[in-house]
Parts: C-alpha cells; structure tokens; sequence
C-alpha cells in the first residue's frame, strides 16, 4: 500500500541550527581520519516499501525556540530540516515558487545559496541514505569500477543531515556551475581533483566546504554505519546556515505536459555494475527508485522517489585528474528522455556553458518542453544504456 511521506518536515530555528560539531578533521575522502562518531537517531529501514507522495497538502507543525545548550544539533532527530518545504502544486497559485523545484513558496522562498552534497552510492555499505529525498536535484553519474554516484542540491529544503558523504569528482566542477556559486559539501578527494576543486572555488564557481579545510567541523562519522569510509556524514543543516551569498535562479522551466509525451511504466538504466530502475507509482504519482531489482530505501524505510526523472544522455571522457574516474561532459547537447506524469518524452537537452540553465526541446517539433513542478533526479547516461521497461519487467520489480 502507498502512503503519504511519514518524514513531515519541522521548522528548525537558526539557534539550533547554528550549533557546530566541535571536531578536528584531516585527511581526503575515504581515509580513516578521526572525526567525532555520533550514535545514530534512527532506526535501521523497515522492510516497507512505501513511496512519498506528493499529491497531499500536509500541515507542518512547528517547533518552539530551543536554547543550542539543551539541545546540540548532533542530537537533533534526523527528520527535522531547515525550511518547510511545499511538497504539492497549488491550483492558482500566483505567488512566490521554490527556484530549484517551480513549488509554491507558501512561506517565502529561502534567500540562502544552494547547498550540493556528494553521497555515496557504491554498494550496500553506502545503504541506508540519509536526507537524500529532501533534494531538490539529485544528479547520478558514472564513477570508477562501473557504478554511480549521487550529487543532491538542497534549497527549498534542508536535512539535519546528509550521507554517507564521498568524495568529488571531476563531474561535478560543471554540474553545479549554474547554482549561482553554491555551497559544495564533499568528503576530500584525490590530489588532482583536489586542484581542479580549487581551481573552481578561486574563480568563484562555489564555495568548497571538506573535511581537509573550510567547514570541517560539520563533518562527522555515524555510529552504527558501515565501515569508514561509508559512515561520513555532514551537519547540513548547520552547514546551510553558516552559508553566504544569494540563492539560485530556475535551472529548468516548469509547465504543462508535453503534446507528444507517451504512457509508460518505468524505465531501466543499466550501467557496467549498476541497475536502476525508475517504475511509476500511481498512488503517490510519483516515480519509485529501485536499485539492483529492490526499492530502494532510505533510513526511514521510505523508497525513494521522484517528481521528474531526466535521462541525459552524454559522452564521457577520462578525468584528466583522475584517470581511473570518467568525466561527464555536462555541456553541449545531446539526446534524453523526460518521465513526468507516467509519461516519456523524448528531448534534446542543450547547455552551451556550466552556468547556463538545461533548456530542453521536444525532439520533434522543437517546442520547449517543460518539467512537473517537483524534485527531479537526473540520469547522467552513456547513450545505448537506457531502455523503457514492458508491463512483464515492471511486474517482476513491483511483484
């Protein structure tokens, strides 16, 4: 059966949020350096595979102010975030609306900078993720030894927490380039990369935060987790308040249904090491995440899922800083599909510099085609790698 999301967001007032972790932190991402380790506040995922709806108005309750001596923000429940997100349209709104999502700003849109996180998704080590669902963007892209990795851009929303956090990659200098100069949350990385990273921040791309300099101290290792280094986690939260500059401007456009879009089920992304298929869910009318076969879950037991899911299909080319790690060449044009609404349509995506927002065409008429006002995970895919799935596949993933 599906159900409303569980996780209903609480206000988090910044005497709260302004509580840091005191911690000393060195070392790239995947050493063992020692970092405080913090007893996790949730519990391990149900075998449920509930789907968070975004069809439902919900009432969000509110906290009272609370003294950061009393409650530190490493023991704040993982469910509350900062800002209370609109998770469903409103019919005739004229108002204010969320830049990263086109959602109601019931409550005023956030005048922070964007906040871009490097989750983990290697294998079962990187499972349970924390805070992934309250993105508002969530790019997957290929890494090394044939598997994906998440890059999750927080604005109208923002978890306690965020992980397990990895390290960056060449990729994603380009990804967040039209975030208007974000703030970037990563567990170190490679020397080279390390260069191209700072090479990005002095020219003002965005703002660096690693357990190696800037921001360290909201970086910690969860109790409770797999081994180091898939326990990393960030105090996004605090991270988001300590956060300077402006907020971001739309990166998509958001409208009506395509004219030319198509029923389907689901679709399959099949990578050298990595199955991933998106089926939709027409009780939550959203898109429901599976990983190698099963739902995948998040701390709370709630599969995940999106509003929109835009495949991108792109060339990759090795990092020249890396070169055990692809590159995705997230600039140019290309071929893709947008799933909104259970339908598919076909696009070209165009994106002729980093700081450009993603302008997409039906690949027929030339129309501009537009996302469902929601959050949106983007498939960055080598081209031949995806496929729609038939009734049979969808029935095997959902029994």
């Amino acid at each position: 059966m599906l159900m409303s999301d569980p996780r209903t967001p609480f206000r988090l007032l910044a005497p709260v949020l302004g509580a840091v972790l005191a911690a000393s932190a060195c070392g790239g991402g995947g050493s063992s350096q020692t970092l405080p380790t913090i007893a996790p506040t949730t519990a391990i995922p149900a075998s449920t595979t509930t789907v968070a709806s975004t069809t439902t108005v919900v009432e969000v309750p509110t906290t009272e102010a609370v003294s950061v001596d009393t409650v530190p923000a490493t023991t704040v429940p993982a469910t509350t975030t900062l800002g209370v997100a609109t998770t469903t349209t409103i019919n005739g709104w004229t108002g204010a609306v969320h830049p990263l999502t086109g959602l109601p700003a019931t409550d005023g849109t956030s005048g922070r900078p964007a906040l871009v996180v490097k989750v983990g998704n290697n294998d079962s080590r990187s499972l349970p993720h924390v805070g992934l669902e309250a993105a508002d963007v969530v790019y997957e892209a290929h890494i090394e030894n044939g598997v994906t990795r998440f890059l999750a851009v927080y604005h109208s929303e923002v978890p306690l927490r965020v992980g397990p956090v990895r390290s960056a990659r060449s990729s994603d200098i380009d990804l967040i380039g039209n975030l208007d100069r974000p703030t970037f949350a990563y567990w170190g990385s490679n020397e080279g990369v390390g260069n191209e990273v700072e090479a990005a921040v002095d020219q003002g791309t965005f703002v660096g935060m690693t357990t190696t300099g800037d921001g360290q101290h909201f970086f910690f290792r969860a109790e409770g987790r797999a081994e180091t280094p898939y326990d990393g986690m960030v105090d996004s939260a605090a991270m988001a308040v300590a956060s300077t500059g402006s907020p971001p401007d739309p990166i998509f456009a958001f409208g009506p249904l395509p004219a030319s879009a198509i029923p389907i089920r689901g679709l399959r992304w099949e990578a050298p090491r990595r199955i991933i298929d998106w089926v939709w869910s027409h009780g939550a009318a959203r898109w429901a995440r599976y990983h190698q076969g099963v739902p995948l879950l998040d701390d709370l037991g709630v599969q995940l899922a999106a509003d929109n899911v835009l495949v991108l299909f792109v060339d990759y080319r090795r990092s020249a800083a890396d070169f055990m790690s692809p590159q995705a060449l997230s600039t140019g044009s290309g071929d893709g599909w947008l799933l909104r609404d259970g339908t598919a349509t076909g696009v070209t995506w165009s994106r002729p510099f980093a700081a450009d927002r993603w302008m997409l065409t039906d690949d027929d008429t030339g129309a501009e085609v537009f996302l469902r006002p929601g959050r949106t995970w983007v498939a960055l895919a080598r081209l031949s790698e995806a496929e729609i799935l038939d009734p049979d596949q969808v029935a095997q993933l959902t029994g």
